[in-house]
């Protein structure tokens, strides 16, 4: 998702094929129904329009399959869209969660507003540098900035089941590699690594196996650079796909 809160132009890409191509599904919406015809036209960078019928079944069987794992439920409801992929409904459910969390914020933002500002006060009183980091010169003052991961993507707590816990596990660790990199702790960052390689090769291992309703999934967009992960680290514990 990009900085104006639409995602980036390879979505509207991927996804305009599926939501124009047919026309059924971006005809459902009566212009003339106002409010909902616009918030149903919520991003053109994912299916182009949901009618107020499609809108109405994804509700329904988000409900039905409320008890499946996230990426199976999506996969279901999308086989009762014809005009919808998986990651149509995916990014829309996203889309869904996203503008409800909107919802509450904005309804909490007077009552927090004086909790911000006593934050903001202990906030000046801490921005010294720690007493340990005084006297290394070769060390930033600020642990260095961890770039957020394409917003485009789907959270790994959203995903769930032993996929969701590996994608978990790397997040943290390329957390604790961007901590030892602040303090110069390079060597430590190796085991590190391969933990991560490992577990993207696992991840890709389950892909591969998983039943064919799944593989609907649009391909990953980039691969391991296997040659240069190689000369650098270990031998993977799991095959390299």
């Amino acid at each position: 998702m990009g900085a104006n809160g639409h995602p980036p132009a390879s979505t509207v890409a991927q996804n305009g094929s599926h939501s124009g191509g047919g026309g059924g599904g971006g005809g459902g919406v009566n212009p003339s129904n106002g409010g909902t015809g616009a918030a149903l036209r919520h991003d053109p960078g994912l299916a182009r329009e949901w009618s107020t019928e499609e809108q109405t079944i994804l509700d329904e069987l988000l409900v039905k399959y409320a008890s499946d794992l996230p990426v199976v439920r999506y996969a279901k409801v999308a086989m009762k869209l014809p005009e919808k992929t998986v990651r149509d409904v995916a990014l829309r459910c996203r889309w869904m969660n996203k503008k409800e969390s909107a919802k509450r914020k904005k309804e909490d933002h007077n009552s927090s507003k004086k909790s911000k500002d006593k934050k903001e006060k202990v906030s000046d009183s801490s921005s010294k540098p720690p007493v340990h980091m005084v006297g290394r010169p070769n060390v930033p003052p600020y642990p260095l900035p961890v770039l957020p991961m394409d917003d485009d993507e789907i959270s790994s707590k959203a995903i769930g089941g032993p996929t969701g816990e590996i994608l978990e596990t790397n997040a943290h660790v390329l957390g604790q590699i961007s901590s030892n990199l602040s303090n110069m702790q390079i060597q430590d960052n190796i085991s590190l690594l391969c933990q991560t390689r490992d577990n993207i090769l696992r991840v890709l291992k389950e892909i591969n196996d998983a039943p064919d309703i799944m593989k609907q999934m649009p391909p990953l967009p980039v691969k391991i650079n296997e040659e240069l992960v190689n000369s650098l680290l270990p031998r993977p514990t799991v095959p390299m796909q």
